[in-house]
């Protein structure tokens, strides 16, 4: 199958939504105009800007001062990069958020998992060509204050059960005080484990990152393995299960839809959410404040009658 899946709204409303897997080992990298950067891209959309497939960085490599216009995911998978504010390594995922700006450098060997959604800006003098929708711009840094990282240790993210047996799933991050209703999440399935019937109502974006699944759609069955890449359709109808164990990194844009209900709770992750993202503290969905009760308020006691 294709290494680049591109974006074709006509072509998906003449066919049935699907799962796609993508086995990008035997494939080789795909130049970005600089020595030491590649990638294996198998979404890409230059006109929004976004991107899903492996990023590589090799030792001393930089990527040049750049600045993100959509949140930008990197999930380092070896090595590390570090920009001004520190390093992010093996284990962590890192986030970038619109505004964001930096220059990042290699000082080992580096592949991460990237998902951009949107497009970065490169000052006029590089040439190269790392990020899906590159725009060439003079640009300053209107927020200096704000750090330009939020890195997230996966295994430090607590472990939440669900109603699937033998599927665990970590909240990674929420998307709070962005203007997008999407989660990134990570299941985890014991051998045996099978997810029933389901509805996806956006795109999800997943990542292999241990063990096997195997994914039913549309009366087919396929097999996605450590190191591939699924891409799943709005609207897919699917099932899935594991043989062996897998560990699963995804971006679900919305929530998904149990066949034989109930609604709640929901698989991805869109029945809880973090009160804030550094201190990863549960609260209610994400309308939880229109929901709230309205406050009593209490009158304090009448003063005794001294009469």
């Amino acid at each position: 199958m294709q290494a680049v899946m591109e974006d074709n709204k006509a072509g998906r409303m003449a066919r049935q939504p699907g799962v796609y897997v993508y086995d990008v080992s035997g494939q080789p990298w795909q130049d970005v105009g600089k020595a030491g950067l590649a990638q294996k891209i198998v979404r890409r959309d230059d006109r929004t800007g976004q991107s899903f497939g492996f990023m590589f960085f090799d030792t001393l490599t930089r990527t040049g001062v750049h600045q993100h216009l959509g949140n930008a995911f990197s999930y380092f998978l070896s090595g590390a990069l570090t920009d001004y504010q520190g390093t992010t390594g093996a284990g962590e995922l890192g986030i970038n958020f619109p505004g964001s700006t930096h220059d990042a450098i290699a000082y080992l060997p580096t592949l991460t998992v990237g998902r951009m959604e949107g497009p970065v800006a490169y000052g006029p003098d590089v040439t190269h060509s790392l990020h899906a929708g590159n725009r060439h711009a003079a640009f300053e840094n209107a927020f200096p204050e704000h750090l330009p990282d939020l890195n997230i240790m996966l295994d430090a993210v607590p472990v939440s059960a669900t109603r699937v047996p033998g599927l665990t799933r970590r909240l990674v991050y929420d998307y709070a005080n962005t203007p997008h209703q999407r989660r990134m999440t990570q299941l985890m399935l014991l051998p045996g484990a099978c997810v029933p019937a389901h509805r996806l109502t956006a795109l999800v974006d997943l990542y292999v990152l241990g063990g096997d699944v195997r994914f039913h759609c549309q009366g087919k069955s396929l097999d996605a393995k450590a190191g591939d890449f699924v891409i799943m359709e709005p609207d897919a109808q699917l099932r899935f299960e594991s043989r062996y164990g897998a560990s699963l990194l995804l971006w679900a844009e919305g929530p998904a839809l149990w066949e034989d209900g109930p609604s709640s709770p929901e698989l991805y992750g869109f029945t809880s959410a973090h009160g804030d993202p550094l201190r990863f503290g549960n609260r209610a969905p994400g309308d939880w404040q229109a929901q709230r009760p309205t406050p009593v308020r209490i009158s304090p006691p009448a003063a005794p009658d001294r009469g």
